[in-house]
């Protein structure tokens, strides 16, 4: 029943439920879109990410992996040093130029030490401060290791899969450029040295792609809901409004000295005084 006269108010005020679904959808156009002025443009939110990973090998030239005679816990050390180095401010500019991605939206974390208690590993209020800003930027690395096998393992994040794709390889690629360039400088014999492998292409996809179709949804039907919910008062509210106004003219004096109210009671009992007399 009360949803009944609910839809019989909507009803009434349809034109009021028309404007609200009008503002409904802009709503819901703004929570999806980035409105331009000058030009007007329509650009997507970024509400969908896209994640992408890869691996990195670090072995020596002659392969430590075929090769029973050389041992693998140097190479360990090395994946655990590297992983924290491409967390850095300068590995971020080289994957930046690998990736042609803009440093200043990418935002890096390295590894934590699995073998120190859960309060030294909790990052430090410095730390964690520019961890709530990373957490609002575009491109996002995050980098893990193995202390028992000399892989590093990357992680990337990006709004679309082709630029999560890019991060991921570009790290590979900037932390071999930069390995190589050092053992150059340092004139590093070719067989102390080390040598970085990424195991396959990064693999990955959008993971909440209709993301924004799908907020845009949520955000024009609970608008309109509660348009609609304001609408049922209003309507309530104004009925009163105009009974008291109806009451209000009933009760004001006519040039006669008597009041409307009483004077169609008057003409309602003329019939039955008419016959009375008779």
């Amino acid at each position: 029943m009360e949803v009944a006269r609910a839809l019989k108010a909507l009803w009434k005020r349809r034109r009021l439920v028309a404007v609200g679904a009008v503002i409904a959808l802009v709503a819901a156009i703004l929570s999806a879109f980035t409105v331009g002025i000058f030009p007007p443009s329509l650009t997507p939110r970024t509400n969908t990410f896209a994640t992408a990973s890869t691996q990195i090998l670090v072995d020596t030239p002659s392969s430590a992996f075929v090769n029973v005679e050389e041992e693998v816990e140097p190479l360990n050390t090395r994946a655990a040093v590297f992983s924290r180095f491409l967390a850095s401010p300068l590995a971020i500019t080289l994957i930046a130029r690998e990736s042609g991605l803009p440093t200043n939206a990418i935002e890096a974390q390295g590894p934590y030490e699995q073998n120190l208690p859960i309060f030294e590993q909790e990052p430090t209020a410095e730390k964690r401060s520019s961890q709530i800003i990373g957490e609002r930027a575009l491109y996002r690395l995050r980098f893990e290791n193995n202390p028992d096998l000399p892989i590093v393992s990357v992680f990337a994040q990006a709004p679309t899969a082709d630029e999560a794709h890019k991060l991921a390889d570009a790290a590979p690629e900037a932390l071999s450029s930069y390995i190589s360039q050092i053992q150059e400088a340092q004139h590093t014999p070719a067989k102390r040295r080390v040598i970085v492998h990424q195991l396959g292409d990064a693999t990955g996809g959008v993971v909440n792609g209709g993301a924004n179709a799908q907020i845009a949804a949520l955000v024009f039907f609970v608008v309109l809901v509660l348009w609609c919910l304001l609408l049922i008062p209003a309507h309530t509210i104004a009925r009163g409004w105009r009974a008291q106004g109806d009451d209000d003219d009933d009760e004001t004096p006519r040039p006669n000295g008597r009041r409307g109210g009483s004077q169609r009671r008057e003409v309602a009992l003329r019939p039955y005084m008419e016959r009375q007399n008779l």
